[in-house]
């Protein structure tokens, strides 16, 4: 018993037409589901990101850096760790020519201030300043692209914890720049680097059995290098150097250092 095939009865060039426009559509069905698939399975990725970025910490980093009349650098940087509602952290103020004030805090932030565009966190800051170290007080106003803390009269609750004196009457501190955590943490692995071997890392030497220490450094991250400003006691120095960082070790070499 033979099989009867069509192309005989329909002629060849009608049957392969009718045969590759079959294939086609099977082709295109294919195509399109594999596209829907892929692009579903994206958007379920990019939904589960989203949640997990909603139910995780979210980090927010800001720094300030001005050199000042006499040669000097203002500092401040702030880290926030948002999760919901709670917020911790660290503040670090170094004015040039004030004592430095720095330690962490925990507090809340509080809901989008359309008015001016950002949020407020208000937070119990443990700060150090002039070997003291006090609970106190403080309000950070932030937002995208900046931050400020905000300073004012401080008095005792009565506990040793210092509130502000009044919330309406306060001044805001150095306007802050949002820089992404990891060069935050590049800009400050560097700094400490530098301060902590300022002894073998200067090419000059001390006068009179003195000894080199730190009283100002400045990093540009984007341009990997630097100025510190140093002195023994007797003389003052000031240097320029160029370093590397390894992001994965926090390390850091100093590579040239230039004695101005």
């Amino acid at each position: 018993m033979f099989f009867k095939n069509p192309c005989f009865t329909q002629g060849v060039f009608i049957c392969y037409n009718e045969v590759m426009n079959k294939y086609t559509v099977i082709i295109l069905v294919l195509v399109l589901l594999g596209g829907y698939l892929l692009l579903n399975n994206k958007n379920l990725k990019e939904e589960g990101k989203v949640d997990e970025v909603k139910k995780g910490t979210v980090s927010l980093c800001y720094y300030y850096s001005n050199k000042t009349s006499s040669g000097l650098y203002d500092r401040s940087w702030v880290r926030l760790d948002i999760n919901d509602e709670n917020v911790s952290g660290e503040f670090n103020n170094y004015p040039a020519e004030k004592d430095s004030k720095i330690g962490k805090f925990e507090g809340t932030v509080g809901p989008l201030d359309q008015r001016m565009m950002g949020r407020t966190a208000s937070v119990w800051w443990n700060s150090l300043a002039e070997g003291m170290e006090v609970k106190e007080e403080l309000i950070i106003n932030f937002g995208e692209g900046s931050a400020v803390a905000m300073f004012g009269e401080m008095v005792d609750r009565g506990d040793g914890v210092y509130l502000y004196k009044d919330k309406r009457n306060l001044t805001p501190g150095f306007n802050l720049s949002q820089v992404s955590c990891e060069d935050l943490d590049e800009i400050l692995a560097v700094e400490k680097y530098v301060r902590d071997n300022i002894k073998t890392i200067a090419t000059d030497k001390p006068i009179l059995g003195g000894s080199w220490y730190v009283v100002s450094v400045f990093v540009n991250y984007s341009m990997n290098s630097g100025t510190v400003v140093y002195e023994d006691g007797h003389i003052q120095s000031k240097a320029e150097f160029k370093y590397e960082f390894d992001e994965k070790t926090k390390t850091v070499l100093v590579k040239e250092f230039k004695v101005n």
